[in-house]
Order: C-alpha cells, then structure tokens, then sequence
C-alpha cells in the first residue's frame, strides 16, 4: 500500500528530525513496537523500524495490511476497534510522535494503550513545546510554508507542567522529559 503525507519539504524536515530524535533515545533492535498516529508514510516507517522484531503501525488513514513483522490497522477513529486486532499483545514501546497535540483527552488514550505494555515497556512522546505556538501558527497561517490544516488540530502544546498532568491523569510516570530541536519540541518517556 502507497499512501504518502502530504507535506511540504519543511514539514518533511521537521519530522525527519523528530524520528531521528525517537531512535536516538530508543533501542528499537529486536523489540516490540506499537506507533499509534503513525502516519502514512509507510517506506520511511518500514526504514525507521527495520531493525524491530514486530512493529504494529496503528492510524486513522489507510487500508488494514501486514507484511512481514509489520501490521498496519486503521482503527477508524475508534479506539475498540484496536482490540479486535491486538487481543492480549504486549510491546516493549508504546511511540506517540506529534499526536498528543492533535488529542482532546490525550490521558484516554495512554490509559487506553497501556494494558498493551509490557511489564519493562513505556511510551516515547513527542509533542511541540508551547515555546513554539506562535513560531509554528505564523509558519502555518501567516507563511503558509507547513501544514495548516495540521496545526489547527493543535488542542495544546506541551512543556514539563503539561506533562505531569497528562502523566496524572494517565496513571503514569514521568521518567524522562527534555526539549529538542532548539526547544520547539519536546520529548518524554512515560511508564
């Protein structure tokens, strides 16, 4: 299946430096994946996880398929439908790149995915920082150089104070937040 996102070569840019900044902080060699909001882009997503053992891609666009160790499920914008794919299916990392932002109750959603953990497993986060709202929103309205239609999805931006109240209402632990890419971004890894 060929489905591409499209995005111009900016927000190309910004979402190479954004994966680059996910295997740097993950071992993904022989693990278990989940990415949920995975995008279409699914050539750059099979070269990002070549090394996985399984790698479950879960969104809202495109066809259901599996090819090799990788399955793909559209669940329709209705998180149930995941479980009829996943039954008890357990993964060493749980990947929310550039989603949380786009969620209304982000909280629903790890709560949710976090019985598909395994014991030693966490979500890796990403999310732009509120110190990049205007950068992002004028780039986006003003230039019309990124993806406007993406960033009016935008329902918050994240620093450390975000976090703990995600991590609050998500049940969950904070064991790593930092910024990146000159601190319009952020990351965080949650247990």
């Amino acid at each position: 299946m060929k489905l591409l996102n499209k995005y111009n070569i900016l927000d190309q840019v910004i979402a190479y430096l954004r994966n680059k900044e996910l295997l740097k902080n993950n071992r993904i060699k022989g693990k278990k994946i989940l990415d949920f909001g995975c995008g279409s882009n699914f050539s750059q997503i099979t070269k990002r996880y070549k090394d996985a053992k399984e790698i479950v891609l879960i969104d809202r666009v495109g066809n259901n398929f599996t090819k090799n160790n990788l399955k793909f499920i559209n669940y329709k914008n209705n998180i149930k439908n995941i479980d009829k794919f996943l039954n008890n299916k357990k993964f060493d990392i749980i990947i929310l790149s550039a989603v949380i932002e786009h969620l209304e109750h982000p909280e629903k959603i790890l709560k949710y995915l976090k019985k598909f953990l395994n014991p030693s497993g966490y979500f890796f986060l990403t999310a732009p920082s509120k110190k990049s709202k205007f950068l992002i929103e004028f780039l986006a309205f003003k230039l019309k150089i990124i993806n406007a239609a993406l960033v009016r999805e935008h329902k918050r931006y994240y620093d450390l104070h975000e976090y703990k109240k995600l991590s609050k209402k998500s049940s969950c632990k904070i064991l790593k937040f930092y910024f990146f890419e000159l601190g319009m971004n952020t990351a965080a890894i949650l247990k």
